[in-house]
């Protein structure tokens, strides 16, 4: 007999044992006082001393265990029930949190696809936003890559934080995964797409409005790139690929317009430490006293100034011109030549290609001069047009 029936049959607290039978998937138990083994105990002891009263308590016991077991009967009866239900709960539950779960990966495999998205908008916007900071409608782009991240990594990331914070506050992972994580990430999913769409759409409409200012300033000179259409601008919910390529074209128009400017002939022909004589226009003539029409600008400086090209152009002609003295001509393409008179010296050949600040040559008085000075023009298809138009137009050029 161990010790914790001893002490239950002779003497302290009496304790209670409970009968346990299992047959397969069913269990089955009851409880039988301590007094009740106490008696049995005591009645082995006697043996033969008190039979009768022994078999009276013999048959009470099993009354009262067979009144404890029909009890105990009704009460597993109760509880199988009880389980029953908690596992069609748990059955419930279970294919609900399978639905959580499908519900969560087809919301995942949305989001990662949505800023897969973003990524490839990005790849697509990245050389045009180059492009936009050279035209200074932007800042200069950071060398750092600033594209959003990986969109595996950066929504699967935020996936795996939430099963380690949720397992730290004992926070059911998948709810919390639904309720929480991914309501954030689709926002903020959403933020960036707005904003590149808005950012698109603001830097495209900035595109268009220069390429209005630069159309706007050439035009008046008698020339422009050559492109023809009525410009409508897109609707405001205009799709993303549809002003990424409003943008496109705009840059496009505005690197055709660049490229066109470069070769007017828009930069400042005023050698330095020169003065302006002679504006273009009607003057007396030096020589012989009366009206004359100046075709061009004079500036007059100390022999052996160095001139330069005022743009992008070949070399058509470098020699003696009769009443131009020695001078230069350069054709910058359409129909537009500048010609620069009365020089000492000559320092290109004709066909030499030239850019803005080649130098042409040396100030001097050859030909009809009174004197040591540059004789600037500019002509359209051979006839002489204002230089300061271009001078003027030069200044807001750089400007812009």
């Amino acid at each position: 007999m161990s010790s914790q029936l001893r002490g239950s049959v002779f003497g302290n607290r009496a304790r209670s044992h409970t009968i346990v039978l299992a047959r397969g998937d069913r269990v089955r138990h009851w409880t039988v006082p301590s007094w009740l083994l106490g008696t049995a105990a005591l009645g082995t002891i006697v043996g033969v001393i008190g039979g009768i009263g022994a078999i009276a308590l013999s048959l009470s016991g099993d009354s009262v265990v067979r009144l404890m077991l029909d009890r105990e009967v009704q009460t597993t009866t109760v509880y199988e029930k009880r389980i029953s239900g908690l596992r069609q709960e748990l059955d419930k539950l279970t294919t609900r949190q399978h639905i959580d779960r499908d519900q969560i990966a087809k919301e995942l495999e949305a989001l990662l696809s949505q800023q897969a998205q973003l990524v490839g908008r990005f790849e697509k916007m990245e050389p045009l936003l180059d492009l936009a900071a050279n035209e200074g409608l932007i800042d200069p782009v950071p060398t750092a890559s600033t594209k959003p991240v990986s969109a595996h990594w950066d929504v699967v990331g935020r996936i795996g934080h939430a099963f380690t914070a949720s397992k730290a506050t004992q926070v059911d992972p998948v709810d919390h995964i639904r309720d929480v994580v991914l309501p954030s990430i689709r926002e903020s999913v959403g933020l960036v797409e707005g904003q590149q769409a808005a950012g698109v759409a603001k830097l495209s409409e900035d595109a268009a409005a220069k390429v209005d200012r630069m159309s706007d300033l050439l035009r008046p000179l008698g020339l422009e790139a050559g492109e023809g259409g009525i410009f409508v601008d897109p609707p405001a919910d205009a799709s993303f690929e549809i002003q990424l390529q409003r943008l496109e074209d705009m840059l496009e128009r505005m690197d055709d317009l660049r490229g066109t400017a470069e070769r007017l002939p828009l930069a400042d022909p005023k050698p330095p430490g020169t003065v302006r004589t002679s504006t273009f226009g009607v003057r007396s003539d030096p020589f012989l006293g009366r009206a004359a029409m100046h075709t061009g600008i004079d500036f007059a400086g100390a022999q052996g100034t160095p001139v330069r090209a005022t743009g992008e152009g070949r070399v058509i002609s470098a020699g003696d011109q009769g009443g131009y003295g020695l001078a230069v001509e350069v054709d910058h393409g359409n129909g537009v030549t500048t010609r620069f008179g009365h020089l000492s010296r000559i320092d290109v050949g004709v066909g030499q290609s030239v850019t803005p600040g080649t130098r042409l040559g040396l100030i001097g008085s050859t030909g009809r001069s009174t004197g040591p000075h540059l004789h600037y023009e500019v002509r359209i298809n051979g006839e002489p047009v204002n230089p300061q138009r271009y001078i003027d137009a030069g200044h807001r050029w750089a400007a812009l």
